[in-house]
């Protein structure tokens, strides 16, 4: 082979290089549009105005037809509660700051499993927080059930870690730095001793909470497993991490659940006290105003809506996700309940998931 068919063959094979790179970069192109379309679908803001207004009025039908029911407890958080979380994390006045809000939750939290399991029935319990961060939230629950094992996974490493704590008070616990995702708690071999596994979870955002719920459908093959998670960010949720699927395909397209997960901020857009949710009156007329002229909710390319309605679409779409969640959990064999575990003006995201197993 001469040197001039040598060249010649190296051009050709570079310009077959480049034309399979350039086929495979627009079928990437080409099925990330198509995922877009089909899963995420199309931001709120280029949303056809009809398609969005069709949404809400699903949305709305759902609401009023949804089983979805919460147990209000709204769990009472004293001062001397607070008192109690003062010192035990050395805290000064935590009144009128976001802590005092974390606070609060943390200690209605612990109350409400109580409310709902009674405590005799923590004894001989491993409590696994998912996405423990620092880890404060075991922290509180061991201030109050101090003769358990902790396991706080979380994915990252955290500053400012209460793992000293635990050292300090002799405390059995271990820190994985993992996925969610990855967990296997009957692989952990410190937590085979326990007949009992409890999942207190606090802050998992979206897709998060799907990973929490698959992987307590794992601790629940070989023992009883009880899993408390105050949900949020139901606008971070994703299609391929969603655990309800099945209930979601019953009743809505594919498409739509990115919108759904949208709309979902709604519901914390506002302070409930500036709202009127509490007069179911004033809901029904806004809900009529809607159904009846939707049209003149429209100024220029944006839908203008009452944010009492606002408010209330966005509720039924987080209810949409979570009845997903807890059919999922039902078809398990898992017992589940829903409560506002501490009142909304403490936080708009006041709900609770609980979902209870025994091993087979």
């Amino acid at each position: 082979m001469t040197e001039e068919q040598v060249l010649w063959w190296i051009m050709g094979l570079g310009w077959t290089f480049v034309n399979m790179s350039t086929v495979l970069f627009r079928q990437k192109i080409l099925h990330k549009q198509w995922y877009q379309r089909r899963v995420r679908g199309i931001p709120l803001s280029k949303m056809p105005m009809p398609e969005l207004i069709s949404i809400c009025k699903q949305l709305i039908n759902y609401g009023a037809n949804s089983k979805i029911c919460c147990t209000r407890i709204a769990a009472k958080v004293s001062e001397a509660d607070l008192d109690q979380y003062r010192a035990l994390f050395q805290k000064g006045d935590i009144a009128g700051s976001a802590a005092l809000k974390h606070a609060t939750q943390q200690v209605a939290l612990v109350k409400t499993l109580g409310h709902f399991l009674r405590d005799a029935s923590l004894n001989d319990t491993c409590f696994v927080e998912l996405g423990a961060g620092s880890g404060k939230m075991s922290q509180w629950f061991h201030h109050k059930h101090s003769d358990n094992f902790y396991v706080l996974v979380d994915r990252q490493m955290c500053r400012k870690k209460t793992d000293g704590y635990f050292k300090k008070q002799k405390t059995n616990f271990l820190r994985l730095k993992m996925d969610i995702k990855d967990i296997d708690v009957g692989g952990v071999a410190e937590v085979a001793q326990y007949k009992k596994v409890c999942f207190p979870c606090k802050h998992l955002c979206g897709g998060a909470t799907d990973l929490a719920l698959v992987a307590a459908n794992h601790s629940a093959a070989i023992r009883d497993t009880t899993l408390l998670i105050a949900l949020c960010c139901h606008h971070l949720c994703s299609w391929e991490l969603y655990t309800g699927k099945e209930h979601f395909l019953k009743h809505f397209k594919p498409e739509q659940f990115f919108v759904f997960s949208s709309l979902s901020a709604w519901a914390t857009c506002f302070k409930l006290k500036d709202l009127q949710i509490h007069d179911p009156d004033i809901i029904d007329n806004c809900i009529r105003q809607f159904e009846n002229d939707p049209e003149s909710f429209i100024h220029g390319d944006n839908l203008v809506l009452d944010k009492n309605l606002q408010w209330f679409i966005g509720r039924c779409a987080k209810n949409v996700l979570n009845d997903g969640r807890a059919s999922f959990m039902v078809d398990n064999g898992f017992r589940v309940d829903f409560c506002e575990y501490v009142d909304g003006s403490v936080s708009p995201e006041n709900i609770a998931l609980l979902c209870f197993k025994s091993a087979p």
